[in-house]
């Protein structure tokens, strides 16, 4: 959601004495901006509906010239499969850039599709419509280090109850399966259903010298995290989840900009909920793919992206378009990853900047993947 990469997105780093960024140094009056984003979505995960998202960005002190804009807002969806949320949060950029803090509240009702885990069953089709309702929390503290160096803590709660949807269970679209690879994809998640509460703390890195938090054109982005969920913190299971990303952007011209991004994740334990497995398709790691047919212990993920804002001055020099390509793949084991396992994707799409302090984008992309296409709307860059 919208809300989500607000709060999650790295800022732009300019600290210890640096000029301000892109994103404060247009910006001379120090004044903030709302967004307002109604953003139409079609996915055969959750069906076709509509996301919103009102949202203040700001700056956190006046004259604070170094810090990024701050945000804070309320986000929502809707579609025609009677999935529905809301969640609230903000995150601000504090001392120069020298704190950050992120904090999220969300409650939600999601049908989805569920094709079981591993490549094998992704690859069959073969799927059984699942719901999760309840509430979520996160929060975030990061402390620059040094120069461009962050490390801090993150948590997340959440309080859910996961079930089938036995309606759609017994229509006509799934019964037409073979009943024995339908009981084959449940008994692999049985023991998650009903309710369960998950809880994790755990250590966050960034190093952060992109020159802008919106449209990066220059600099790297690199991340990593680690949430340990304990049945000491009162979750239900005990395990661990590790994702590290890279993000790099090359400026080629005044308009146009090289990005390459490449992420890998890994969930162990011996119980970890199916929403907590690497999900392939989800965070723009690889468009073309829907979220939720392909998930497992390990994945990996590359892409890299042309951009270009048209050269031209006036209303339509707020217009741009790019084109992208990657492949990645996931696994029980990142050593059990073979060539035949790979997952290639590629596709284009437009833009439209929607503020004018800020180069806020708004985003459609069509994807193309192994088994069909997406089309995903949004706003600010895929990474």
């Amino acid at each position: 959601m919208l809300l989500a990469a607000l709060l999650w997105r790295g800022p732009a780093t300019a600290a210890d004495g640096e000029p301000p960024r892109e994103d404060t140094q247009s910006n001379t009056e120090r004044k903030g901006e709302w967004l307002f984003a109604p953003i139409p979505i079609s996915s055969p995960a959750i069906g076709s509906g509509l996301e919103w998202a009102v949202a203040r960005l700001f700056p956190f002190n006046k004259k604070d010239e170094v810090s990024p804009a701050s945000a804070v807002g309320v986000a929502g969806i809707f579609t025609n499969n009677g999935s529905k949320g809301i969640a609230a949060g903000g995150k601000l950029y504090m001392k120069e850039d020298r704190y950050r803090l992120a904090l999220g509240v969300a409650n939600a009702n999601v049908n989805f599709d569920v094709y079981g885990i591993g490549s094998g069953d992704a690859s069959r089709g073969i799927f059984i419509p699942l719901n999760v309702s309840g509430g979520a929390g996160i929060g975030e503290f990061l402390y620059r280090l040094r120069k461009n160096v962050y490390a801090g803590v993150r948590g997340q709660y959440r309080n859910a109850t996961l079930s089938l949807d036995r309606d759609r269970l017994t229509s006509s679209e799934i019964a037409v399966e073979p009943p024995e690879q339908i009981a084959n994809v449940i008994e692999k998640i049985q023991d998650q259903f009903l309710h369960q509460t998950t809880v994790s703390l755990g250590p966050r890195f960034q190093w952060d010298t992109r020159d802008s938090v919106f449209y990066p054109k220059k600099g790297f982005l690199a991340e990593g995290t680690a949430d340990f969920f304990s049945t000491g913190l009162g979750s239900k299971w005990s395990y661990q989840f590790y994702r590290a990303t890279f993000n790099k952007y090359t400026s080629v011209g005044e308009h146009q900009v090289i990005a390459v991004r490449g992420m890998a994740c890994a969930a162990t334990g011996d119980r970890v909920p199916i929403y907590d497995l690497c999900l392939f398709g989800t965070m723009n790691d690889l468009r073309g793919y829907t979220a939720g047919r392909y998930q497992d212990r390990r994945m990996f993920a590359t892409q890299a992206e042309y951009r270009l804002m048209l050269p031209v001055k006036g209303f339509l020099g707020r217009f741009g378009v790019v084109a992208f390509a990657g492949v990645g793949a996931i696994g029980d084991k990142f050593t059990n990853i073979g060539a035949d396992d790979l997952l290639p994707g590629g596709g284009g799409g437009v833009r439209f900047r929607l503020l004018k302090k800020y180069p806020v984008n708004f985003r459609v992309d069509y994807g193309m993947g192994k088994d069909g296409h997406t089309l995903s709307i949004g706003v600010l860059e895929a990474f």
